[in-house]
């Protein structure tokens, strides 16, 4: 394929991949992984903080339960667009420039909400900032795969989801700290400021090198690459000689999913994200509404839930672990177990011990869960069709995430805070088992 000059671009004997799949960290390295990290940590703050604000935002714009679901789904509805929109562009465009717009998008859309004047207004801004959000996640997290090695893999990928369980949090604590003092419109603003991180992507962040040798633009990987091996090497000293593994150069479109090469693992990842996202944001959305119905006040059940949300920090560890060393599979399923068991105690308790004791590992479960969905997904999807595979699956999710608030709203109208909480809960082991059955092990995948 001809360079930017019209001279052609000799292919290298190694692929870029096979060099990159060898390298280490250095410092640059992780300049890149925190800033990509930093861009979902500023979305989850920006997600998670109308969960907190709910009860408020309803009695300001008197919403009733089942408009406040519809306030919670027309953000996820965004995300479904965004998702599959963005996944196909990431594939066509590149990583950087797709995780850039949508990173754009979402934070204008962060900072109008601020300025909402009537339902209709908070409702379409909602909307735009759910089409950013949900074209930034499943690019940067193919972006963020194919930047670190192989063996590094499990460790960034479950730490770019532990952000969101320390993004939630930060929402809680923003919304303890702000909504007595500035009401709901101080608490967006602060949750829109962390977009700003989108400044250290641009000037950091360089393009997938995996990416551009997909696009035959053979000199341009080659130079990303040879700077990440200069860098290793001047911190390691030495690096191991490339592993050559065969990979296709065949283009690959949006059908290709459905082909018998992907048929199998696209249906799984419809079912695994479908389900999980079902029950976390579904449940998500209504956790302090419901920890209201059991006596609490709105900064009471938001302080709970923020302290049960850190339950994703030593989910980040296990998952770290398990997933190098038990492999996906069986870590999909601990999660599953885990989130569905805790899950019930967690509605089922009454006391302040247990709901903070119960409340973190239910979290533990559920971001064990999402840390294997990050970690998982990529791997199944050869590079010229990982975007739009990711794309796709966390579309399926967002679906999830849309009827979730809806129909768990009506769940706990007609069957109350408990039974919503038991159902949400034990859906989790679906994804577990469906995994442990029938996925393929990626334990040892490189790409």
């Amino acid at each position: 394929m001809p360079n930017a000059s019209g001279a052609a671009q000799a292919k290298p004997e190694y692929t870029i991949a096979d060099r990159m799949n060898r390298i280490p960290t250095s410092p640059h390295t992780v300049v890149i992984i925190f800033f990509v990290l930093m861009g979902w940590f500023a979305e989850t703050i920006d997600l998670g903080g109308t969960s907190f604000l709910m009860p408020t935002i309803r009695e300001y714009f008197e919403m009733d339960a089942t408009t406040g679901g519809y306030y919670s789904s027309i953000c996820f509805l965004g995300m479904f667009i965004g998702a599959i929109g963005a996944g196909r562009i990431a594939d066509r465009i590149g990583r950087k420039k797709t995780i850039v717009g949508a990173m754009l998008l979402w934070g204008i859309a962060g900072f109008a909400l601020v300025f909402s004047p009537n339902i209709y207004y908070l409702f379409t801004m909602r909307f735009i900032l759910g089409v950013g959000l949900g074209g930034q996640f499943p690019v940067a997290l193919s972006y963020l795969s194919e930047i670190v090695s192989g063996a590094e893999r499990p460790k960034y990928m479950t730490l770019y989801q532990l952000m969101t369980p320390i993004g939630f949090a930060v929402a809680g604590v923003l919304t303890v700290l702000i909504l007595p003092h500035f009401d709901w419109r101080g608490v967006y603003l602060a949750e829109a400021l962390p977009a700003l991180f989108i400044i250290g992507i641009i000037k950091t962040c360089p393009e997938s090198p995996l990416w551009l040798e997909a696009k035959g633009r053979y000199d341009e990987a080659d130079a990303i690459c040879t700077k990440f091996e200069q860098e290793a090497i001047a911190r390691h000293k030495e690096l191991p000689e490339p592993v050559r593994i065969e990979r296709t150069d065949k283009k690959a479109s949006f059908k290709d999913l459905f082909s018998p090469k992907y048929l199998r693992v696209t249906v799984l990842c419809f079912f695994v994200w479908f389900i999980s996202m079902f029950s976390d944001y579904g449940l998500t959305t209504w956790l302090t509404t419901i920890l209201m119905e059991k006596g609490f006040d709105v900064v009471q059940s938001t302080g709970f839930v923020t302290i049960g949300i850190l339950g994703g920090i030593p989910a980040w560890f296990f998952a770290t672990w398990s997933a190098k060393k038990l492999g996906r599979k069986k870590t999909f399923l601990i999660a599953g177990l885990c989130t569905s068991i805790f899950g019930i105690a967690y509605g089922a308790s009454t006391t302040l011990v247990m709901l903070i004791i119960t409340g973190i590992l239910y979290q533990f479960g559920k971001y064990l869960n999402a840390m294997m969905m990050a970690l998982y997904t990529p791997e199944l999807y050869e590079t010229n069709i990982r975007t739009t595979g990711n794309g796709l699956a966390t579309s399926w999710g967002r679906m999830g995430s849309i009827l979730g608030p809806i129909i768990l709203a009506g769940v706990m109208t007609s069957f109350g805070v408990y039974t919503t909480m038991y159902i949400a809960a034990a859906m989790v082991i679906i994804p577990g088992l469906l995994v442990f059955l029938f996925g393929p092990e990626t334990k040892d995948k490189t790409f």
